[in-house]
């Protein structure tokens, strides 16, 4: 991995405990009683393992002596991986209770750099990322791995022996949780959900929820689904009418059937007296005639209100998503930041940055750095809130590849509509930028030079601004062969590290001296010591993201309020007149509809003045400003301006 970070542990259990605790005793007596459930296994395997250098298939034998190995502090800091590129092999004896049989186990192995396999008493449970010759890094994945049920020795001591392949730059086992858990215990320790389970009664309830949702797409019923979901419903992205537009396309595609599975559903409380629903949830079904997931099988928490069972989704601000691009022909992954104030000021509008990672990276390489919590706090320091899109661009380079993957024309011509149309964004480029780190930052550069009709902020860290691919000009020549005029149109920040193993501190010296010499205006600096490594770059995130800030409020970004104010009054005829006012920005136009009888007339007005109405109609109307922000709809009616004076 070329940019991990040790980051904070998720709420992991205290070290050399195991807890084998009947779930009637994890919980507060609830006034009806809670669902029966297997016992809770919270086994904690963070601290001292074995550790060797090199491959054997021997080592996953739990016969074998490790006695030799080197101790090791897992999760730790990579020290065996500062300058090696290779195998590696952690192993660890302990013992599972025998009170532990039974329980469906789920070993949480955290987050390893690049490559991995696990072994439990020599049965291979798992693997994240592709092995030698073919190797692809995963060391942004968080490895929770099913254990077969006739892997472990209950009562008995056991073998966890965990291979790992590091391809590049720093590596090893660098963060937790580690252990051996119960799915309860997995909410807890990896998700931090940790309510009691909810009673029987309301278990039952949710249960038939989830088998009418079921029902409801097998039949073809959308509508039916659809009621299961609540007004508020927001889950990872998609406001109700965006799920209902998604299931009614499923739906189409599919031959008016889907196949909807819940398996392993615990039913818990949550601390804001929802009921959140563990699952492991898969949507499948046809497309061309072929067989398709449309939804993928994974561990969801769906989130359900206590007393209308209606689905209201989790309201999350940072998810994964796909846009389902026809130029690839599959699925492609980003991970959507969304900010504090988006949730709660639903007529404001955000500018947008997209954030690309390095090589070897991808768009959930930003979770384990708790991204979400970074760019929270950038905006506390009075930073723009803005979108931030994070992209998964494998080791493509963010360009189109020649007879392979159209990477370049997916996010233009895909990714960014479906951004701008799902999200409230403002879809001009005086607000949307780009930062880049390492390849991302030629990325973030190329696209961004080459696209002056979409952007107008650019920004690196550890940029590779000297490499290029796929017949790309790099950046440096890029930014050489444009004039001052074509360069004048961005904003600019950049950095690199003294002692950056790709020379890309030359590369930003190089990018200072074109534009110097253009007399363009830019943000730039060589810190003068770190490496090639997030050391070097994560602290600096303010210093880019400021200049995106700085960029678009010197475009004419408005905060402090959310759109127009349009108030209806009588005039001298009875005839409604519409006002709009904004202090700072000139009302575009005012849309309103005049319902009488069953029948709707709608119009539009510039400007303030009369529109024809009597006693018997309804009219509503919302202001639109220049810049695209709307007022609330509003609703009245000639009796109601009369009884308000």
């Amino acid at each position: 991995m070329e940019e991990a970070t040790i980051r904070r542990r998720l709420a992991a259990v205290a070290a050399g405990t195991v807890a084998l605790v009947a779930a009637s005793i994890l919980t507060a007596a609830p006034a009806v009683a809670a669902e029966p459930s297997p016992q809770t296994v919270s086994i904690d395997l963070e601290g001292t393992w074995k550790f060797t250098k090199g491959d054997s298939a021997a080592y996953a034998d739990p016969s074998f002596d490790d006695s030799g190995w080197s101790d090791i502090q897992v999760p730790g800091d990579g020290t065996p991986f500062a300058n090696y590129d290779g195998f590696g092999w952690y192993r660890l004896d302990f013992t599972l209770p025998a009170e532990a049989q039974g329980a469906n186990l789920v070993a949480s192995l955290g987050f390893l750099d690049d490559v991995d396999e696990a072994y439990l008493n020599g049965v291979k449970i798992g693997g994240s990322g592709s092995m030698p010759p073919n190797a692809s890094s995963q060391w942004f994945e968080k490895r929770l791995y099913p254990v077969p049920a006739g892997a472990p020795v209950f009562g008995g001591e056991n073998t966890l022996a965990v291979r790992l392949y590091d391809m590049n730059g720093g590596g090893g086992w660098y963060q937790g949780p580690v252990g051996i858990f119960s799915k309860d215990a997995v909410r807890q320790n990896v998700y931090g959900i940790d309510g009691p389970l909810a009673s029987a009664s309301q278990t039952a309830a949710v249960k038939a929820v989830l088998a009418t949702q079921k029902a409801a797409l097998a039949a073809g019923d959308a509508d039916a689904y659809l009621a299961t979901l609540d007004a508020t419903y927001f889950h990872d992205g998609r406001s109700k009418e965006r799920r209902e537009r998604e299931v009614r396309g499923w739906l189409a595609e599919s031959g008016g059937t889907l196949t909807l599975n819940d398996g392993e559903v615990e039913v818990v409380q949550g601390a804001d007296g929802s009921l959140i629903v563990d699952t492991n949830r898969s949507i499948t079904g046809t497309r061309n005639g072929q067989p398709y997931v449309w939804q993928p099988a994974a561990q969801e928490f769906l989130h359900f209100s206590s007393t209308t069972l209606r689905e209201t989704g989790d309201h999350s601000r940072f998810f994964r998503e796909t846009v389902d691009s026809k130029l690839e022909g599959q699925p492609r992954e980003f991970v959507t930041y969304l900010p504090p104030s988006y949730l709660s000021e639903p007529n404001r509008k955000y500018p947008v940055v997209y954030l690309l990672h390095g090589i070897n990276g991808g768009s959930r390489e930003w979770e384990p750095r708790n991204i979400d919590d970074v760019l929270d706090g950038l905006w506390a320091q009075g930073l723009a809130e803005s979108i931030v899109i994070m992209p998964d661009g494998e080791s493509l380079w963010y360009a189109d590849q020649p007879g392979g993957t159209p990477w370049r024309s997916m996010f233009l011509n895909e990714m960014m509509p479906l951004v701008d149309a799902e999200y409230r964004t403002l879809a001009q480029p005086e607000f949307r930028g780009l930062t880049g780190i390492s390849m991302g930052g030629f990325g973030a550069w190329s696209i961004g030079l080459s696209h002056p009709e979409l952007f107008s902020s650019i920004a690196s860290h550890i940029g590779a601004l000297s490499f290029s691919s796929a017949g790309l000009k790099t950046p440096l020549a890029q930014a050489a062969a444009m004039t001052p005029a074509e360069l004048s149109t961005f904003d600019y920040y950049f950095d690199a590290c003294e002692f950056d193993e790709y020379r890309f501190d030359n590369a930003a010296r190089t990018m200072d001296a074109t534009l110097t010499s253009k007399g363009i205006p830019h943000t730039w600096t060589v810190y003068p010591t770190g490496n090639h490594n997030d050391a070097c770059w994560m602290p600096h995130l303010i210093d880019s993201f400021g200049m995106h800030s700085a960029h678009f409020r010197k475009n004419g970004l408005q905060e402090d309020w959310v759109g127009p104010v349009v108030t209806a009054a009588i005039d001298q005829r009875q005839q409604v007149v519409l006002s709009a006012t904004d202090a700072r920005s000139a009302v575009a136009r005012v849309d309103y509809s005049i319902t009488k009888n069953g029948r709707t007339t709608v119009g539009w007005t510039a400007y303030t003045g009369p529109i024809k109405t009597d006693a018997a109609s309804v009219v509503s109307f919302r202001g639109t400003d220049s810049l695209g922000n709307m007022s609330d709809v509003t609703t009245t009616t000639l009796a109601q301006l009369r009884a308000a004076g």
